[in-house]
């Protein structure tokens, strides 16, 4: 069984030869690695076996990118997506937000237009992250003979793109955002519904170059280790549409609908079903999200992507073990589950206790 024979036999909540498995980490995690035996031209994916190829959507305004400072310990840039940022070199962690493109109504109006699939006149999907700045995007043509290649790997080929959310708070501003949500939600709502828009016309003219990603993997940030950044009841009135719509779009096209949202987003999981979402990732245990519980009540309608939590990764090895032996345990039978860390694997997990995490996953996931 192939890679993306794996992932989508688990999908299908079937059972495979054995678990899925794909990882994120921190940017110092592979630094401490690579001090500590990793060969620094390796890619992970290969030293792991993971399964799951990532490709990724630019659904940004592509503004202009600017080098604002840069100094021995940090650089200051704009950004294509609408911000400026401060980012501490070789440290992980969130930017420094300075400020943000889109403050009014009026600026919106002015720049929206730029959420067009061909502004810019390149492809808005790469092997790159949309994260990554300065980055030379290819051609569709260029990029449609990568993806080519790319299936030969014969993994499953996962396209990550912002959330409606996300990619509005990062325009607009995180706490801007949450006031404007309750004060002008009409104002957030066309935000997030251009947004969409972008992303299903993206699908479409990367189709025409065949480009066909296995599934979707949208990065949506809903919630804190405390419960929803909002009500569930904004959530649904405002939100919630263009996920249903995204989802609709995702259906009809036959790609597979993935959700990343950090925090605790127990109470709207029914809506995401509803939504469309397919897969929820990556289930952090630290806000009592549990795939044990999760899977009971849930498992016939969502594929569990994560929740090992990383915090055991740094443990004894017993309690690593306990937390891989008893969640996969409970989430095997059946199908419907990929291995992933809760979060993003950080610096304080050394080289050889994630070496043994995946003996732990080989022990343990195969069926």
């Amino acid at each position: 069984m192939n890679s993306r024979e794996r992932i989508k036999t688990s999908l299908a909540f079937r059972e495979p030869d054995r678990i899925g498995k794909g990882d994120a980490y921190w940017e110092d995690t592979l630094t401490r690695w690579h001090d500590e035996g990793l060969p620094v031209d390796a890619d992970v994916k290969d030293v792991f076996g993971f399964d799951i190829e990532p490709i990724f959507m630019d659904a940004s305004l592509r503004l202009p990118e600017m080098l604002l400072e840069d100094t021995d310990e940090y650089t200051i840039r704009q950004d294509k997506i609408g911000y400026t940022a401060k980012q501490w070199k070789g440290r992980s962690g969130a930017l420094g937000y300075l400020n943000h493109v889109i403050e009014t109504s009026a600026d919106w109006d002015r720049l929206k237009g730029r959420l067009a699939v061909d502004f810019g006149g390149t492809s808005r999907i790469h092997t790159v992250s949309y994260f990554e700045p300065f980055v030379q995007y290819p051609t569709w043509a260029e990029m449609g003979a990568t993806f080519r290649h790319l299936l030969i790997k014969e993994r499953y080929i996962l396209l990550h793109v912002y959330g409606p959310w996300e990619a509005t708070w990062r325009k607009h501003g995180f706490d801007t955002s949450l006031m404007t949500l309750a004060l002008e939600p009409e104002f957030i709502a066309d935000m997030c519904e251009t947004h969409v828009d972008l992303v299903i016309a993206t699908l479409d003219r990367a189709q025409a170059e065949g480009i066909v990603p296995d599934g979707l993997f949208m990065v949506e940030d809903l919630g804190m280790s405390t419960g929803m950044m909002f009500s569930p009841r904004m959530y649904e009135r405002v939100i919630y549409p263009a996920h249903k719509r995204l989802g609709d779009a995702l259906r009809q096209r036959g790609i597979t609908y993935f959700m990343h949202s950090d925090g605790d987003i127990r109470t709207v999981i029914p809506r995401l079903i509803d939504a469309g979402v397919q897969v929820l990732q990556p289930l952090e245990a630290k806000s009592r999200m549990d795939v044990r519980t999760l899977k009971a009540e849930y498992g016939h309608d969502l594929v569990f992507f994560g929740n090992i939590d990383v915090r055991m990764m740094s443990a004894s090895r017993a309690e690593l073990e306990e937390e891989v032996r008893t969640k996969l345990a409970a989430v095997m039978p059946g199908g419907g589950y990929i291995y992933h860390s809760d979060h993003s694997v950080p610096p304080t997990v050394s080289f050889e206790n994630y070496c043994f995490l995946m003996d732990l996953l080989s022990r343990y996931g195969s069926y």
